[in-house]
Formats: structure tokens, C-alpha cells, sequence
């Protein structure tokens, strides 16, 4: 015969073991942040992030842990929650915009092209082949 209050204090304490050990942590990819406020990365939404981000006087950033944007021709990318970018915005007022009308998040690039280039040719080494 089994003792049953062994048996369920077995079980309690299975429990208990189950609630100390740490859960790993799922990082969502956008993320709120201000001069007083740390990224708090808690948005599956780009929507819901800008607009939090809005009501607190901050901006919507990426984590970059969870999201790679490839840089473009912009200073600025319009990200959607389906992780689609594009950076070509110039300006971040018309990113916005746009980021309003599609619920998505308008965040620097993350390579900021120079405007204009200061020497298209600065790059460029002298090769030791003789010419």
C-alpha cells in the first residue's frame, strides 16, 4: 500500500523545485527607450511599441539580439512586426509618417550613410602593380 501524504508531499516539493528553476527569457524584438528609460524590449507590435513609446516621450528601437536590418540608401527604416524593412527615408518625420499609416516603427539605420560622401574614391588603394 502506498502512503499517500508521502507520495503528495513528493510532489509538492517536485513542484516547488519546477518554480525555482529559471524559465529562459524570450526577448521581443522591439523595444522602448528614453534618456531616463532603459530598453524595456517587450513588443511583438512595432504599432503598439511607437505608440507606447509616444505616451512616454521616448522611441521605438529594435533588439538587436533579435532583429538584424540590413542598411539601405535613408538615415531612417520603417520596420513592420512582419520584420520587413525599409531604409530609405532621409528624414525622420516622413518615416514616421508612414510608420503610422502601416503600424510599424521608424528606427535609425543601422549604418547611417554619409550625406553627401565626402570622397567617393577615399577607399580606394593605390595598387603595388607598376602602370
Amino acid at each position: 500500500m502506498v502512503d499517500m501524504s508521502r507520495a503528495m508531499r513528493r510532489a509538492g516539493m517536485t513542484g516547488l523545485l519546477l518554480l525555482t528553476v529559471p524559465l529562459p527569457a524570450f526577448a521581443a524584438p522591439f523595444c522602448v527607450q528614453s534618456q531616463a528609460l532603459p530598453p524595456q524590449c517587450m513588443y511583438y507590435d512595432a504599432g503598439s511599441c511607437g505608440q507606447r513609446a509616444q505616451q512616454l516621450g521616448g522611441q521605438c528601437t529594435v533588439n538587436k539580439k533579435e532583429v538584424k536590418v540590413s542598411p539601405g540608401l535613408g538615415h531612417y527604416c520603417l520596420l513592420t512586426s512582419t520584420m520587413i524593412s525599409s531604409c530609405i527615408y532621409a528624414d525622420l518625420d516622413n518615416c514616421e509618417r508612414d510608420a503610422k499609416t502601416q503600424r510599424g516603427a521608424c528606427i535609425i539605420a543601422p549604418q547611417r550613410p554619409e550625406s553627401p560622401s565626402a570622397d567617393p574614391f577615399r577607399d580606394i588603394r593605390p595598387s603595388m602593380a607598376g602602370g
